[in-house]
This record gives structure tokens, sequence and C-alpha cells, in this order.
């Protein structure tokens, strides 16, 4: 692979001229810069770009990282990158299937200067593994972690859901069930709660959480759906902790010939795409303003200038598939 001092030496010229062609600084006589294209051309050289990015201390780039390519997560993706381009970085996305050694590899990018900040969506490893690299380089999240090195553009999911469940009960539901997401995650816990206090508030007993965490999938859905068709005193609500889980439920349960919203009404979260292609009810609370949001922390922790980061709250949406 040829070097800047083989460039130099075809070209005639000081090595310290090839390098101010190579990265357009300083004065280059206008047919010195020529023999010095032209021998770059005939040798194919390639600059190192980590080199170039230490010497600079930027690499313009910033890596996504996500344990799942989804719906939700695409979503916030896209107006993060929209956001980064705009401000003149590129972006790179890690997605590691849950696998906690690729995400520790994602991360050792940021340790070794090839990234120059983090958007953690969905994680794998603890954050006593993750936290330690704040250190090398800006990380933002979207869970709620209580962490002075990295800040989060997290909302709480409780007042989210209490809103649907309120929605419901105000439109003559009675037996509300909820589909949740995965097991450990704090929404599905703060989902939880605000369905006990929920219940507590209106004097009904809660149904139980356990057989609906993890719904996640659309054989997931498939299985309550069939538990559903099997209750002699079924559902007459359902909400789901997604848009993608609300529209499999709905097609899924017309399919049984399920008469959406006069004989169960369902909900999702999120105001995706699909919520509107299906017409379907749902929570926003501004899931591209959380990914411009991220762009932005990251581009402060830069001291970039950049936007004042957007507010969030969750607002109803009511369509077709709610009384």
């Amino acid at each position: 692979m040829p070097t800047i001092l083989d460039i130099a030496e075809y070209a005639g010229v000081s090595s310290a001229t090839v390098s101010r062609v190579i990265n357009s600084s300083g004065y280059v006589g206008e047919e010195t810069r020529k023999l010095v294209e032209e021998a770059i051309e005939k040798l194919n050289y390639s600059p190192n770009k980590n080199a170039q990015h230490l010497r600079k201390g930027s690499t313009k780039n910033f890596g996504i990282i996500s344990t799942q390519f989804n719906d939700t997560a695409v979503a916030r993706i896209n107006s993060f990158i929209t956001t980064a381009y705009s401000f003149g970085y590129t972006t790179t996305l890690f997605v590691t299937n849950g696998d906690k050694k690729r995400e520790v590899e994602a991360f050792d990018l940021l340790k070794s200067k090839q990234i120059d900040g983090i958007f953690l969506i969905y994680r794998a490893n603890d954050w006593s593994v993750l936290e330690k690299y704040a250190a090398f380089g800006p990380v933002v999240t979207l869970h709620n972690v209580d962490s002075e090195q990295i800040p989060s553009v997290f909302i709480d999911h409780y007042e989210g859901h209490k809103l649907a469940l309120e929605y419901l009960w105000e439109t003559g539901c009675r037996h509300i069930y909820n589909l949740y997401g995965t097991a450990t995650g704090l929404n599905t816990k703060r989902r939880i709660q605000a369905y006990h206090d929920f219940c507590d508030a209106k004097g009904i007993p809660p149904h139980p959480s356990d057989p609906f965490i993890h719904t996640i999938s659309a054989g997931k859905v498939d299985a309550f759906v069939s538990w559903f068709l099997k209750q002699q005193t079924r559902p007459d609500a359902v909400v789901t902790h997604s848009d993608s889980i609300a529209a499999l439920v709905v097609s899924r349960l017309r399919r049984k010939g399920i008469a959406i919203p006069e004989e169960v009404s369902v909900i999702g979260f999120d105001n995706i795409d699909v919520s509107d292609v299906m017409d379907m009810s749902t929570i926003d609370y501004g899931i591209e303003e959380q990914g411009r949001n991220a762009c932005r922390l990251l581009l402060q922790k830069l001291a970039k200038p950049t936007d004042a980061l957007g507010p969030l709250s969750f607002k109803l949406i009511q369509r077709k598939t709610t009384r």
C-alpha cells in the first residue's frame, strides 16, 4: 500500500506538500497540485481515515446501537439520521440482536475514536458495563437511567398508559386487558403500575399481568387471540405496548370474525405509520422528536451549535379501533 512518502517521491515534491494537497490545507501551486493528484491516482493511494480522524479529533460520525430493528426503532432512527445529516454528520447503525459481545464491540469504536458519539436505543448489557464508555465520548439513550454521564430522552410510559385506560373507561369499556413488552423493561413495569393504580381508583380487581408480558411477536399475539376466543367473558378492550402489536391484534381478531370496535376496542402506542394506515387509535408521545432530541444532546455534549430540545408529551389519537 503506497504511503505519502511514495507519492512525494513519484511527484518529485516534499511529503509536506503532499499532505497539504490531501488535507486541502496551505498553499500549493496549481502545477504542483496536478503532479501530486496524478501521483495519487497512478499509485491508487487512499488516505488513512483513522489517522485523519485522530488528527482532527472528530469522525463526524455517530453510532446508533439497538438490539432490534423494529418499526418503533426505525421511527427514532430516521429522525436521528435526518438531524445528524443536517449538522454535517453521518451515522453507522449497529443491530446487535441482543448479543452482549457485539454491543460491547460497537461501544469499543467510541473508545478507539472511530465514532464521535452513540445513540443507544435498546440495550443488551447492564449499565455497569456500558456506563464507563461515557468517559470516551457522549452516549445518549432512550432508557430511564440515573446517570450523570449518560443523558436520556426517556419519557415515562406510566402517564401514556394511564391516558389510554382512562379513555377506554370513558367510552364504556369495563373489562380492559393489557399486552405488555419485555419482562425486564422499565416501561413494562411502569405500565403495570399504571394499570394497578387505575384499577384501585375505579374500585375494580386487576387481571393478572404475567400471562401477557413479553407479547412482542406474531406468535405471542396468536396465543393471546386463542386465549381471547375461549373466554366466557371476553375483554371489551385491549391496550398494547406498540402499534405493531396492536396491528397484529386487530388483524388476527378480525380474521376470527370479531367486530372492532363493536365487540372489543384496541388501542396502540407510538403513532407510527401503521396506526394511520390501519386507522387505529393510539397514544402519541413524540417518538420522532425523541430521535431528534437524542442527536441534539450528542451535539451539545460535543459543544456543537444545535437546536433546543423539543418538548415531549402524551396525546391520544382517536381513530376507528375504539368506540
